[in-house]
């Protein structure tokens, strides 16, 4: 009879037993379960990270001060955002300057009614009238025309950005021994330009390049004299260092 009771004594504690280890096993499942879905929720917030980071850089880089974000004295949300931002602020403001000191000396020179500064999504753009620089149907810069050239790269000198000079001329044909069309018209008094620049002190060389359009791409039409003239032009821009690793590319 004790025996019996011992026997089913024993067999008692060895169902408790095998109850305590599926608790033991459910519990652990509910853990793993919880840690996969917190791994899933941090994930999650880093992809959302990643997208502010770009959303919030390519504001920073068409707002032309004050970004909205990275301004503020505290630190980023985003490590390494602030970073980002501040520095296309400071080139900003240091294109604003640099076209606030091109403004001035033109004005200086008295020709700022014949040049036009601007700013744009690639930088800062002086347009020069042909006429201010070249006799009609020539690449050959006149001695004031030098002189002002040279004094555009003072400034230019002043900043470390890249700087391309483009050439355009009017739907007017021309066809010489020299200028064949006006592709090479355009794209010679753009080469002319740069060699003026690239003797300036101060400037190095392979900041600079060229190109020429021709009569492709007028700002007016080339159906009156008026139209015409101001289509001969030739363009100074500055540009922004992410347009110039487009645009010129990283090499040495």
């Amino acid at each position: 009879m004790m025996d019996h009771l011992d026997t089913e004594d024993e067999g008692g504690g060895g169902g408790e037993g095998g109850g305590m280890m599926r608790w033991l096993i459910t519990y652990a499942d509910l853990i793993t379960l919880l840690l996969a879905f917190f791994i899933v929720l941090y994930a999650m917030n880093r992809t959302e990270q990643v997208k502010f980071a770009l959303v919030a850089q390519a504001l920073a880089q068409n707002f032309d001060s004050n970004s909205i974000v990275g301004s503020s004295p505290g630190p980023s949300i985003i490590t390494g955002l602030s970073g980002v931002a501040a520095s296309s602020t400071a080139e900003l403001q240091s294109l604003n300057q640099l076209q606030n000191r091109i403004e001035a000396a033109l004005v200086k020179a008295h020709v700022a009614n014949q040049v036009s500064v601007t700013s744009n999504e690639r930088g800062v753009e002086v347009s020069l009238n042909a006429t201010l620089l070249f006799t009609p149907g020539s690449a050959v810069l006149s001695a004031q025309a030098t002189g002002l050239i040279e004094l555009i790269g003072q400034a230019l000198a002043s900043v470390p950005n890249d700087v391309e000079v483009v050439g355009y001329t009017d739907s007017t044909p021309i066809r010489t021994a020299l200028y064949p069309s006006n592709w090479q018209l355009s794209a010679m008094r753009a080469a002319n330009v740069v060699y003026v620049l690239a003797k300036v002190p101060g400037i190095n060389p392979n900041r600079l390049s060229l190109s020429g359009f021709g009569r492709y791409h007028p700002i007016a039409s080339n159906a009156t004299a008026s139209g015409r003239q101001l289509n001969r032009r030739v363009n100074i821009l500055v540009l922004r260092s992410n347009v110039a690793t487009v645009a010129i590319g990283s090499g040495p």
